[in-house]
């Protein structure tokens, strides 16, 4: 019976932690996962309609602290139905073999401006880690988040054949994340 219990406390004690920073939900009505891409020279804007998020995050609880976002990258959008019909085709994202990009932190730190978002960022077949810096606003049980990055797109195998030609669709890609969250 001791050994039960001793073992039912290192379980709780090792748990615990984990448990320390906040859960967040999304409000999807009041948020945006947006990009701004170029092709032939000039910039254009898109966006991903579906996104989902476990999202854990307490300032004072940064090693606690995580995101596992899962984007529907079949709800994209460029404004353009000629680059929509493309985007489909196994040259860009190949949505019947990968319909899922996932983002899912490693660590969560700090900055002068903020915090940064280390963690694995995985399109088609291909994972290489960023960091995201990004800022985080809470008023009661609302916070609001808001971070850029830029990534190169041939490393994820979006865009191959003649579109690995940056004249024709630039390599770097911003992604920008504009959060509104409850607990």
């Amino acid at each position: 019976m001791r050994l039960t219990a001793s073992f039912g406390l290192m379980t709780l004690l090792a748990t615990a932690p984990a448990l320390g920073a906040d859960a967040w939900s999304i409000d999807h009505d009041q948020s945006d996962l947006t990009f701004e891409a170029t092709q032939q020279g000039g910039s254009f804007e898109g966006y991903f309609g579906s996104f989902s998020a476990d999202m854990r995050f307490a300032a004072d609880d940064l090693d606690n602290s995580a995101f596992d976002v899962t984007v529907d990258v079949t709800s994209i959008d460029t404004g353009s139905r000629q680059r929509d019909r493309e985007l489909p085709k196994s040259d860009w994202f190949a949505f019947d073999a990968f319909p899922k990009a996932t983002f899912k932190t490693r660590e969560i730190r700090e900055t002068a401006e903020g915090y940064e978002a280390v963690g694995e960022l995985r399109i088609r077949e291909s994972a290489h880690e960023i960091t995201l810096p990004f800022t985080w606003d809470t008023e009661g049980d609302t916070a609001e988040m808001a971070g850029a990055v830029t990534i190169d797109r041939t490393r994820y195998g979006v865009g191959q054949g003649d579109w690995t030609d940056p004249d024709a669709v630039g390599h770097g890609v911003t992604v920008q994340v504009d959060l509104t969250l409850s607990r």
